[in-house]
């Protein structure tokens, strides 16, 4: 049965500009725990003591998740991981030629004298033990087999292939676990591997396949460099397209909402599974099949994470979408009003950026010659905004001012840090004015007040 260890409070967390604070890391622990994810890689005790501290928080919340500590192959790595009161500590140690040669600058036994020992010592302490052999996937094979057998014999039960620079093909991997599988003694095996090419998430798939057995995923991907496998990603690729029905899916979109707020690390819209354009359909073919049946252009349901689709309308818009709009505002338009409001709604989807709501209203005005009256105009809000701590907030202040609905912005005192005030059309136009706010690196929290009266200095 398919396992999953999560890494984002270690690898995570050395995505470049991204810091977690203690109370953040036990939320991510907690929200992880949700999921129902296998281990925790509650991060490396020597790197900081407040990661030591912070990592003998999340072991007290008494989740049901083995709790991982990271340690090099250094003794005194090993025993805070023991003071920790973690259920497992990895002892993390290079094999490729290249990284012995030029970082470690040990021989090929000189390196298993120093795996095996730390082992053995990890063991002493009543730890279990994951040995990852970094860069695995460009280790001599014959090497990398000795190696293992060596750890798994000193007393470690799982041994991580590392594909460190992300350079594994689907194929490869599946030949590679194949072979390892019938060459190592009795052991789990882990698959850690990277995205450079964008390969990580087929990678593992394919190992599983061969014959692995867990899988290190982070939330939204976060990593060293392009990340590692994606948690929502994995999870429903396995879900949908294995039927391994495991964990719980309900989380996932939260968790990775969490993540986005407290990291800035935002997901591109185009991202599988949680990317905003995950649902959102476009084109006159796709909108037709999707409003006749979701399946035609889903691979499934988007309710099945809380989610819903989302009709594009503009140039490329057919008449299902644009009928199905209107239908929304409860606007009945005959078969030859719709022909011409779809017209004029690809004439002006050639002249603008984004039609809204309000437009395709306004448009529909104008073909059928009467005032709907659906959507207030013009409306004035205040937006509060919070920055993040280790934000200036001079540079959300630079943002907001290229927003052409903003018209004026304010640095103040108290709860929030800034203060816009805006203008907009419609309450669709302010909902996505809040939702565009709400991406900015930076931004904590949004309080948005709608404007009811508005007087001038003077007394008027």
């Amino acid at each position: 049965m398919l396992e999953i260890l999560d890494t984002t409070l270690r690898e995570g967390e050395q995505t470049p500009y991204v810091n977690f604070l203690p109370d953040e890391k036990l939320e991510i622990a907690r929200l992880l725990d949700k999921v129902g994810v296998d281990m925790i890689e509650a991060g490396d005790p020597s790197v900081s003591p407040t990661i030591a501290a912070t990592i003998k928080r999340i072991v007290e919340l008494n989740l049901k998740a083995e709790i991982v500590a990271h340690s090099l192959a250094i003794r005194s790595g090993l025993a805070k991981a023991k003071e920790c009161g973690v259920d497992r500590v990895v002892v993390f140690y290079p094999t490729s030629q290249i990284h012995l040669d030029s970082k470690m600058h040990k021989t090929q036994d000189e390196a298993i004298d120093i795996i095996v020992d730390h082992i053995k010592y990890a063991r002493e302490l009543g730890l279990k033990v994951r040995y990852t052999p970094e860069d695995a996937t460009r280790t001599e094979f014959e090497f990398l087999v000795k190696v293992c057998n060596a750890a798994i014999e000193a007393g470690a039960d799982r041994i991580s292939y590392a594909d460190t620079l992300g350079i594994m093909q689907p194929y490869m991997m599946e030949e590679r676990i194949k072979a390892l599988r019938a060459r190592l003694l009795p052991c789990k095996i882990d698959l850690h591997c990277h995205d450079d090419y964008g390969l990580a998430l087929a990678n593992v798939m394919a190992g599983i396949h061969a014959g692995a057995d867990c899988i290190h995923t982070t939330v939204n991907g976060m990593g060293e460099r392009t990340g590692i496998p994606d948690l929502a990603e994995t999870i429903m690729a396995f879900h949908n397209l294995d039927g391994m029905h495991k964990y719980n899916i309900a989380h996932l979109m939260e968790i990775s909402a969490y993540l986005e707020k407290i990291s800035g690390f935002f997901v591109a819209a185009n991202k599988p599974i949680t990317g905003p354009n995950a649902f959102t359909h476009k084109s006159g073919v796709h909108t037709n099949g999707v409003l006749k049946n979701p399946k035609t252009y889903e691979p499934f349901e988007p309710s099945m994470l809380g989610r819903e689709r989302k009709i594009v309308i503009d140039k490329y818009t057919g008449k299902r979408a644009v009928a199905a709009r209107l239908a929304e505002y409860d606007v009945e338009v005959t078969t030859e009003e719709l022909d011409r409001t779809v017209e004029a709604i690809k004439t002006a989807g050639d002249t603008r950026k984004f039609l809204f709501d309000a437009d395709i209203i306004e448009i529909a005005e104008k073909v059928i010659g009467r005032s709907l009256d659906i959507i207030p105009h013009e409306i004035n809000a205040i937006v509060m905004i919070e920055v993040e701590s280790h934000v200036y907030t001079t540079a959300v202040v630079r943002r907001l001012r290229n927003f052409a609905s903003v018209s004026n912005v304010y640095e103040i005192t108290g709860t929030f840090d800034i203060s816009a005030f805006v203008k907009v059309d419609t309450v669709h136009n302010l909902n996505s004015l809040i939702e565009e706010l709400r991406t900015i690196p930076g931004v904590k929290t949004t309080d948005t007040r709608m404007v009811l009266k508005k007087y001038n200095g003077n007394g008027a």
